[in-house]
């Protein structure tokens, strides 16, 4: 597919997304700013004639005309340019506030999409290149729509006024130098557009990386550190705004070139006009006021086509600076299947996994056929070695990722069935690496259930004692916890996410290794906030360490993906299995004889 085909798409894409996200309110006052442009513009071509009236009853003085005529033509003619300035001044109030409303759905919609998109997405994409490839897709928009409202349309009004006033006063000469004028630019500038457009876009590419460096620098900050990396990181960042600068030197060089080959038009045509229009003068078949007429419209041609030309530029600009936006729109995002979502509001909260299988590539399953159930208020643990598959049964529960074959039931219902809201709303989930927003310890508690009284947050803070903590903290719940939660201990972290979970009153709690980066005193602490949390509630443990999952209501043990065995723990060490192994292993790991840890 060829670029220009590419480009045609992309912006019957924006356009469509941009009628879309245009409310009334936005579309009234565009309306506004384009009527204002079209008075403004009839004005601007209308001036040089009052101006050729006003030089010619001056010059050629009439005993028959007043002796106020020309004063008064000379005062419609300032009139006139105070006139047009005024509306162009309404035009940018009317604009800008519909502009930055534009800007704002824009943004929350594009926010809305990425945060939609599959975990599939999010685990490939980098945070400073989705970040930089947002801001340079609402850039792109601003100046499309800009040079649509301020540069295409008023070029149109005022060049169809001069051709009609050129017409009228019968000048075909002119009328055809000024046509040729403007058929150069033309040409100019669609050359310009067609070789600036590839260079625009290599330009917004690097651009993109290059921030895309930055913010993973920033964001990893702990490591470079560790390493005395502070160079390394530098001189990467270096490299990448090497590869950025040469993009934009490459386009201002073309940028450029355009203008002086638009320089030369102008001097060109402007030169020529003025020679002959002062040899009809000479003759004295062009009055003085026509001579300044004929000038003042070449003059005033030049400067809205060359506007146009640059906006023709511009928008090629913007629209490569769109097109990486345009790539993220077409991605799909997650499934919403709304069938049988009432369903969800009275169950009990019964969890079945049935014969469920599933692989990130083709040809490497993670999942291979497991089967287990959680009936209502019980509590099962999912353990085994690193790699045998137990996150991604959580990923799978909560739809980040479908099954390639099988069935989780919810209540009877596969929740492929149910939308993903409506799922996610039912469960509650303590991971265990938990990343807070650099927001307030309030914040980061009720971020499960929005605008949830003050009052539910301390609850919830009590039940993951954590209350007293926020108390001694001289902000108290508005404590900053810094990027990522790192002005908290881990321990305090971990309460932060079970408190969360537990304002969600969730049907079903998901413990997804939740302690295992933890020492052993906090550990046990945590491990007390789990059993007050979930008390009475549907629960699921993936757990590495198999001293956290002793009272679990059946314990299933996973290798390779697949179920090796099940049942309590006094049951599974009396098997003398898989799960009898990893307890030694584990009981003894500080002894040089340990047997391997490994589940087949």
């Amino acid at each position: 597919m060829n670029h220009g085909r590419v480009t045609q798409q992309i912006a019957r894409m924006i356009l469509g997304l941009l009628w879309s996200q245009a409310d009334t309110f936005i579309r009234r006052r565009f309306a506004l700013a384009l009527l204002l442009t079209l008075v403004s513009s009839t004005l601007t071509g209308a001036a040089p004639l009052l101006l050729k009236m006003a030089v010619d009853a001056l010059s050629e003085p009439q005993s028959d005309v007043p002796y106020f005529a020309p004063a008064a033509l000379v005062l419609a003619y300032a009139s006139n340019q105070w006139l047009v300035r005024s509306l162009q001044e309404a035009r940018e109030l009317a604009y800008g506030i519909a502009d930055y409303r534009l800007q704002r759905r824009l943004s929350l919609h594009l926010f809305g999409h990425v945060m939609k998109l599959p975990l599939s997405f999010h685990l490939d994409r980098k945070t400073g290149a989705l970040g930089q490839t947002l801001n340079n897709g609402l850039l792109g928009c601003r100046l499309v729509i800009h040079h649509l409202v301020f540069s295409a349309l008023p070029v149109i009004i005022e060049v169809a006024m001069m051709m009609s006033i050129l017409i009228f006063l019968g000048q075909p000469v002119f009328l055809a130098i000024i046509g040729a004028a403007l058929l150069s630019y033309i040409l100019a500038f669609t050359a310009c557009v067609v070789r600036i457009a590839g260079t625009a876009r290599g330009a917004s590419a690097a651009h993109i990386d290059a921030n895309a460096v930055l913010i993973d620098s920033i964001l990893n900050y702990e490591t470079v550190k560790c390493f005395n990396a502070e160079g390394v990181v530098q001189e990467h960042f270096d490299a990448a705004l090497v590869r950025t600068e040469r993009q934009w030197r490459q386009f201002y060089v073309q940028k450029l070139g355009n203008g002086l080959i638009v320089a030369a038009i102008f001097a060109l045509s402007l030169g020529i006009s003025m020679i002959v229009a002062a040899g009809a003068v000479s003759r004295g078949s062009l009055s003085i006021g026509e001579f300044v007429l004929v000038h003042t419209y070449l003059l005033q041609l030049v400067r809205p086509v060359e506007m146009l030309g640059f906006a023709l530029r511009d928008i090629a600009h913007g629209l490569a600076f769109i097109e990486k936006m345009a790539d993220l729109l077409r991605k799909r995002p997650e499934e919403e299947t709304r069938e049988r979502t009432e369903d969800l509001a009275g169950g009990r909260g019964d969890l079945v996994f049935d014969r469920v299988s599933f692989s990130y590539r083709p040809g490497r399953p993670v999942v291979a056929d497991v089967s287990f159930a959680i009936p209502a208020g019980k509590t099962v643990a999912v353990v085994g070695a690193s790699g045998s598959g137990k996150s991604s049964l959580v990923r799978l529960l909560l739809r980040f990722c479908e099954p390639d074959s099988g069935r989780i039931l919810l209540d009877g219902t596969p929740i492929s069935e149910v939308s993903v809201s409506a799922l996610r709303e039912t469960i509650a989930v303590v991971p265990q690496d938990t990343v807070l927003f650099n927001d307030s310890i309030a914040y980061n508690i009720g971020i499960g259930r929005p605008r949830c009284p003050a009052k539910d947050i301390a609850r919830a803070a009590k039940v993951a004692h954590l209350h007293e903590f926020i108390a001694s903290q001289p902000d108290g719940y508005e404590t900053k916890v810094g990027e990522r939660g790192v002005k908290l201990s881990g321990g305090e972290k971990q309460r932060v996410a079970i408190a969360r979970a537990a304002l969600k009153t969730p049907r079903i709690f998901v413990f997804d290794e939740a302690t295992s980066s933890l020492d052993s005193k906090t550990e046990q602490e945590i491990l007390s906030n789990i059993r007050d949390v979930s008390r009475g509630a549907t629960t699921l443990i993936i757990a590495h360490r198999l001293s956290t999952v002793t009272d679990a209501d059946e314990i299933v043990v996973l290798g390779k993906g697949r179920v090796l065995e099940h049942g309590t723990h006094q049951d599974l060490l009396r098997k003398d299995g898989a799960y009898a192994s990893l307890w030694v292993a584990q009981e003894h790991q500080d002894q040089p004889d340990t047997r391997a840890a490994e589940v087949p």
